[in-house]
């Protein structure tokens, strides 16, 4: 059966995500382990359900959502997929990990770009919407799956909180449009997987998230 398994990876409690697609293959969503300890457990869960990564997508790439790309690449040989309005964030990944002082192995080359808004990402026998979601990176994804009823989200809305906007290529207001027209627009009763705590869901954030709600109280919204 197919699942969506979680991971919190490193020094920012990051969340990798991984997609088993039900036929021995999977996708890995962020990969951020970065750690021997991190990536063994990574690995024996994959060898416990059996599966072979032959997929990597990115929401964005800050530093702890990338952390985990090279082992990915020389374990499984898969090549990341990001957005091309996420470039910038890429480039500036290497020199993050410099200034926190957080140890990451080189970059690989990055795969085939992920495509236009509203176009579809096929992983195995599920198909996930790509939604260009900016405003905590200037080119930031979300992915829904719209026959499940989720949506892996990246850094844009947590529960009860939302992605940061003071890194390069962050902004409030262009946050909270992604909000308010790329998340609250999906039923109320979507599953919310963030890259960071728990999972949340559209109706429970639309009616109290402090900084984007529907009633447009929020502290992004003033």
């Amino acid at each position: 059966m197919s699942q969506l398994h979680t991971f919190t990876f490193n020094a920012f409690s990051e969340q990798t995500y991984l997609l088993d697609h039900g036929n021995g293959e999977a996708t890995v969503f962020d990969p951020g382990m970065s750690t021997a300890e991190e990536r063994e457990r990574f690995n024996r869960h994959c060898i416990g359900l059996g599966v072979k990564i032959v997929q990597c997508l990115l929401t964005h790439a800050h530093l702890d959502h990338v952390l985990g790309l090279a082992w990915v690449f020389d374990c499984w040989g898969v090549r990341p997929r990001l957005h091309p309005t996420d470039n910038l964030t890429w480039d500036q990944a290497p020199r993050a990990a410099e200034l926190y002082g957080v140890p990451m192995d080189p970059l690989p080359s990055r795969g085939p770009d992920l495509e236009a808004h509203g176009s579809v990402v096929v992983c195995g026998g599920h198909r996930l919407e790509v939604r260009c979601a900016p405003g905590h990176s200037a080119g930031h994804v979300v992915f829904v799956h719209h026959e499940r009823g989720w949506v892996i989200g990246g850094d844009v809305l947590f529960q009860g909180s939302v992605g940061r906007t003071d890194l390069p290529g962050g902004d409030g207001a262009t946050l909270a449009k992604s909000i308010a027209e790329q998340l609250y627009t999906l039923p109320d009763s979507f599953e919310i997987w963030p890259g960071h705590g728990p999972s949340t869901t559209v109706g429970a954030e639309k009616a109290s998230n402090p900084y984007v709600n529907v009633g447009g109280t929020g502290m992004l919204q003033r």
